[in-house]
């Protein structure tokens, strides 16, 4: 611990990395969590832990840490307030020229900060750069291997945001400017993401610098839908149409039915985007298809679905079967993270 300190006080040149780390009840991970970020190879940063009304031993353990570590800093509400009200508070006390964060019940690898902070110096056109991540179980175990970034279009329009937006560093001035996160239930850090990339390029580092970790505690987000809003969100923004997220008041019923009358709408404005995009690359078409089901699934009456259906087949044939064909995939993988 004191040679990474030291670390940091030889490198006064260093851009100074701000490790934002939300946590909630997550007493049997978040020392390891915590010690992941300690670790890092980089040499100037800062540890933020914002306590979200844990109810366990979490804030002891922390507390604990930051008596032996200077970098660690932690602040706690009485009572849950949501992840992306606590993403928010920790932005706002942070100092870095970099933000990136880290779930409480994850783990860094030692050279990510560094990997990131060197990619960004040397692309400055690059306003984030995320990672592959690898998934591990609670016991630690391997469950698959890494993934990446998702797909952007021909205009480099990113529809569908990185699966792991958590490997994510972020510049300052470019996080600022998608700030305050919007409080869409399990979409907060999808929309954000998606917001942050209509200011520049985020690029990949194709390393597996983060582990994920799936277990039984966390909140499943199996019904959930702002994920999916936070992507109509952005097919609405990319499409030169007025975003349909309030940055206060979320209605997620009214939003989704919003989003079901407004299918043809939507399917001429992505028609017109990519218009002269090879079928391969309909980027924007496989998101709203995506989003069109999901919203059916969720809210729809069995004419509408069948309507969405028939629409899809007629208009978007070819995002339908890759839609079909990516949750098939998914089905297998990370049960608490599917759409």
């Amino acid at each position: 611990m004191q040679e990474q300190q030291r670390r940091g006080a030889d490198a006064p040149d260093a851009p100074l990395v701000s490790i934002l780390i939300p946590v909630f009840n997550q007493e049997p991970y978040v020392e390891e969590a915590i010690g992941s970020a300690q670790a890092q190879t980089y040499p100037n940063i800062e540890i933020l832990v914002h306590d979200d009304g844990s109810t366990d031993r979490t804030v002891g353990i922390v507390e604990r840490l930051a008596e032996g570590d200077p970098r660690i800093r932690l602040t706690q509400t009485a009572s849950n307030q949501g992840v992306a009200h606590a993403r928010n508070l920790l932005i706002d006390r942070s100092r870095g020229a970099y933000i990136c964060w880290l779930d409480g019940d994850d783990l860094m690898a030692r050279d990510k900060v560094a990997a990131q902070c060197a990619f960004l110096a040397a692309n400055p056109t690059v306003v984030a750069v995320a990672t592959a991540f690898r998934p591990i179980d609670a016991a630690g175990r391997p469950l698959s291997q890494g993934q990446s970034l998702g797909p952007r279009d021909d205009e480099g329009r990113v529809f569908i945001p990185p699966y792991a937006t958590v490997t994510i560093l972020y510049r300052r001035a470019a996080l600022l400017r998608a700030y305050p996160l919007r409080p869409l239930k399990h979409g907060s850090d999808f929309d954000l993401v998606l917001r942050v990339a209509q200011a520049g390029e985020i690029a990949e580092i194709p390393d597996t610098l983060y582990i994920h970790r799936y277990h039984e505690g966390q909140m499943s987000m199996r019904g959930a839908s702002g994920h999916m809003i936070a992507v109509a969100s952005n097919i609405y923004r990319a499409c030169g149409l007025a975003d349909i997220v309030d940055d206060t008041a979320i209605d997620e019923p009214r939003l989704l039915r919003r989003i079901l009358s407004d299918r043809p709408l939507l399917f001429s404005a992505i028609a017109k985007a990519e218009n002269g995009v090879p079928t391969d690359r309909h980027h924007g078409r496989f998101a709203l298809v995506l989003v069109l089901l999901h919203t059916v699934r969720r809210i729809g009456t069995m004419g509408e679905r069948l309507a969405v259906v028939s629409g899809c087949l007629r208009r978007a044939p070819l995002a339908l079967i890759q839609v079909l064909c990516f949750w098939l995939k998914r089905r297998g993988r990370a049960p608490a993270r599917s759409p």
